[in-house]
């Protein structure tokens, strides 16, 4: 079994029980607005290409079997180096090119890991696992859309002995839920909003199959932690987030994480050729005031039976 990895992270701590590392899967069916992991949306290798970094070499362009990087001067008067143009229409995300820039500005994101393969590298944390309680938690992108894989991963790890986790929307088919449920020790399931009409504007699907989905796993599965990023413009009202707790809370579920907006991932949109979704809303608040204010929201979510967590 393979699957298509985009990132591996180690000692992640918010992740989950103890010390983790997390298997980033690649490909989602939401795209949010404010995703930080833009490289985890297609459900294929992509190319990032940072023109900063070229070194004017050329040797990615000899190396492009489908002629997608042009074939510009290569400097300047001033001696200033002139990048290639990467034309993401003809490319096929071959990744010949990034195999020859020595310099780093073309990159590959995402590549095939046998089930075997993955468990063996985070297997190499066993160490940190036992001692803290921590283990593996499968994140995205969104894992469930490679559920074979998922599966047997999980199911690897934890004949181990170690601790199992999965960060999930919820936006699949139940049946890829029931795929993992065996093997799997925690869900942190997103409730990103009530509203299925506003949530859709923000992430290009409604909340029925998601609603669906976490009251059939809140049923079955005893460890399911809600998790609900703060999104300025989008859910980030006492109202609404005490709504999203409130869902929460009446599903019997007794722990959510509010994680408060950052714009760590926006520069990467450019590398990959695209604009960065939330720039529409203008000036934002600074991670630390959302922090200030969900600290502030905490007794009131706390009342309704569940522990609170901020940041993550």
């Amino acid at each position: 079994m393979t699957g298509l990895v985009f990132n591996i992270q180690r000692h992640s701590i918010h992740d989950g029980p103890g010390i983790r590392t997390i298997l980033f899967l690649k490909g989602c069916p939401l795209v949010c607005a404010w995703c930080s992991n833009p490289e985890s949306q297609l459900f294929t290798r992509e190319i990032s290409f940072n023109p900063a970094k070229c070194i004017g070499c050329g040797a990615c362009e000899k190396a492009c079997p489908v002629s997608a990087l042009s074939a510009n001067p290569r400097h300047t008067t001033g001696g200033a180096v002139t990048p290639p143009r990467l034309d993401r229409d003809i490319c096929n995300a071959c990744c010949a090119c990034t195999e020859v820039c020595y310099a780093g500005s073309l990159s590959p994101e995402g590549r095939v890991m046998e089930a075997a393969e993955a468990i063996a590298e985070v297997c190499k944390d066993e160490i940190f696992f036992r001692r803290s309680g921590g283990g593996l938690t499968l994140g995205g992108g969104e894992p469930l859309c490679q559920p074979d894989f998922a599966a047997e991963v999980l199911a690897g790890v934890r004949a181990r002995g170690l601790s199992t986790a999965v960060e999930t929307a919820g936006h699949v088919e139940w049946e890829s839920i029931a795929k993992v449920l065996p093997h799997t020790d925690y869900f942190l399931f997103d409730i990103k909003h009530t509203d299925g009409e506003k949530h859709k504007r923000f992430t290009g699907a409604d909340t029925r199959l998601i609603q669906e989905n976490l009251e059939k796993l809140a049923r079955l599965h005893t460890r399911v932690i809600a998790r609900a990023p703060v999104i300025p413009g989008f859910n980030d009202s006492a109202e609404e987030l005490i709504a999203i707790a409130g869902r929460a809370a009446s599903l019997g579920l007794t722990e959510i994480n509010f994680l408060p907006y950052h714009g760590y991932g926006s520069g990467k949109y450019g590398l990959l050729g695209r604009a960065y979704p939330m720039k529409s809303q203008g000036k934002l608040p600074g991670t630390a005031r959302l922090i200030a204010f969900l600290e502030n929201l905490k007794p009131d979510v706390e009342a309704l039976g569940l522990k609170v967590t901020v940041g993550g």
